[in-house]
């Protein structure tokens, strides 16, 4: 279903209504930029250093679609769900809308309809902003200390207030006549606010609306005379026209904050950005620092799921085929990710055997027949429809230990633990090298294992050849031309320092080579451009 401003009261008092029975949600969005020129990436970067660096994107680029696909298990199932998917276009209203032209092209390629989005397009608001909206639209809840009253100094104000509220009074005394409407005043917004302030105190229960005049900044203020009944009719109606309007105007803030409220787990294909477009423009400024991210992303979503973590995961990167294992995947790109899971399905339903079942409900069977690739809601389905068929692989338990809150940082060692440090991509005791410019990882590895042998070597004087065991393997992982770490088991701690031990006291080289406990590496000051390779573009989903 595509949200536009027609029908977004409808489409968010739906996700409203479904949020408390729902399994779990998935998201994902199309922005107007990735990279920022001068800003490079690089594999090298550690973490925090990453984040601060796509901090920069996320705030400086926008929203154009952001997709939300709840998932429904029907009742009595618990392998059939019913998908309800929803593609927003999103437009902010005021600020500025910064664009980058490859991610132009991308989205025209895909098909993105330019002209709905900025025409139609829901716009949007950070929670600080939200609550300002409402305390406008509804200043009777305002709960902090009262602003200090207007106090008039002009002669010419004074005389013409005074005279307004004495007429006022006397209409209002006179409760036998038919008139059921008196113009008060007709002032600018300085002198209304007065007269507002002046009125609730003094008469708590009348009714009093401002209506526009055709001099710009002038409005007439007008008192209604109701019956009680009349009175709760009208209170009630204004109120439901505010709230559609503040609904309105807070825009898809309302439904990030629907989903926030309703703690359902998140699901997201290499979501890292999502999650950070999402909070920099619905909720407010990215902080500084990466804890402090990950810390409001657990308070607003306590259970995140990345897909492509999952699919990159033992569990579900094989499969057996004739008793041995082979890949399962020929990529870890969502569209491919999707497909596979399904077919596999699809071959298990064939053959009699129980397994996964997504339908779209109705109203929502735009992607039924048709695959829209990187439109956020098609993408947002299809990424739930895989974690769906995902969890037939990986007990709940095992599931949530392993899993929750950990993502994918694209071309990174490491992965992203929205819960504590994050992890390793592949564990062990990392040794890093520098000064491989014009050699291969034949040559490395004939270097570092000759190096082993000597810090492994008997005392001075054994004539014992020192072989090498499982211990001292290693497997090569380059960051550019000119370093590359070296992967230890886990248990090679010791051996790494050892290593860079006899190196220093080789005078800081061997061969030409210098080397680091991978630790201190990522612990040392955010790498220059001269530290690693520049990360490419990466498409997040194909057919």
């Amino acid at each position: 279903m595509n949200v536009t401003r027609s029908n977004f009261l409808d489409a968010t008092a739906e996700i409203e209504r479904l949020l408390p029975s729902v399994e779990f949600v998935a998201i994902d969005e199309e922005m107007t930029g990735i990279f920022l020129p001068g800003l490079q990436e690089f594999i090298g970067d550690a973490p925090s250093t990453r984040y601060s660096k796509m901090r920069k994107v996320a705030s400086n680029y926008s929203i154009i679609q952001f997709g939300v696909a709840l998932f429904t298990k029907e009742e009595g199932s618990e392998n059939k769900f019913v998908a309800h998917a929803y593609n927003f276009y999103t437009f902010p209203e005021t600020g500025a809308v910064n664009m980058e032209a490859s991610s132009v092209h991308f989205n025209s390629k895909n098909g993105m309809d330019w002209n709905t989005w900025i025409r139609e397009g829901v716009p949007y608001v950070t929670r600080e902003a939200a609550a300002k909206l409402k305390l406008q639209l509804f200043p009777e809840e305002n709960t902090s200390p009262a602003a200090k009253r207007i106090q008039l100094t002009s002669t010419f104000d004074i005389e013409n207030t005074d005279k307004a509220i004495a007429s006022l009074k006397e209409w209002l005394a006179d409760e036998g006549q038919d008139q059921k409407e008196l113009e008060i005043i007709t002032c600018n917004a300085y002198l209304r606010r007065f007269m507002h302030e002046t009125l609730r105190e003094s008469f708590p229960d009348l009714a009093v609306e401002s209506r526009p005049t055709k001099i710009r900044g002038l409005s007439t203020m007008v008192a209604l005379r109701l019956t009680a009944a009349e009175k709760v009719e009208r209170d009630a109606r204004i109120r439901a026209e505010k709230e559609a309007e503040l609904t309105m105007k807070v825009g898809v803030r309302r439904v990030f904050a629907a989903l926030a409220n309703s703690k359902k787990p998140i699901i997201g294909h290499a979501c890292l950005y999502d999650l950070m477009f999402a909070l920099s423009h619905f909720e407010g400024p990215l902080p500084e620092s990466f804890s402090d991210f990950k810390k409001s992303v657990c308070d607003l979503f306590p259970s995140v799921y990345d897909t492509q973590l999952l699919a990159r995961s033992d569990v579900l990167k094989f499969k057996s085929d004739s008793g041995e294992l082979q890949p399962r995947f020929k990529s870890f790109a969502l569209g491919e990710v999707h497909r596979v899971l399904r077919e596999e399905a699809e071959a298990k339903r064939a053959d009699g055997m129980e397994t996964v079942q997504i339908t779209l409900a109705e109203g929502h069977e735009k992607y039924a027949t048709a695959a829209s690739y990187h439109e956020a809601g098609f993408d947002a389905y299809i990424t739930g429809c895989a974690f769906a068929y995902m969890a037939r692989h990986v007990p709940a338990e095992e599931g949530e230990k392993t899993f929750k809150g950990r993502l994918v940082m694209f071309r990174s060692f490491f992965n992203v633990n929205l819960q504590g440090e994050d992890e390793l991509v592949t564990d062990g005791a990392y040794l890093h090298t520098r000064g491989l410019t014009g050699r291969n990882a034949t040559e490395f590895t004939e270097i570092l294992q000759s190096i082993l042998k000597k810090v492994k070597a008997k005392p001075e004087g054994s004539d014992m050849e020192v072989t090498l065991d499982s211990s001292d393997s290693f497997q090569i992982r380059w960051v550019d031309d000119d370093s590359a770490f070296a992967i230890f088991p886990a248990q090679s701690g010791d051996l790494v320092l050892r290593v860079c031990q006899h190196v220093q006291e080789a005078g800081g080289h061997v061969d030409g080579l210098s080397f680091m406990p991978g630790k201190e590496f990522f612990q040392a000051e955010p790498q220059t451009a001269d530290l690693a390779e520049p990360l490419k573009k990466k498409a997040r989903t194909t057919e």
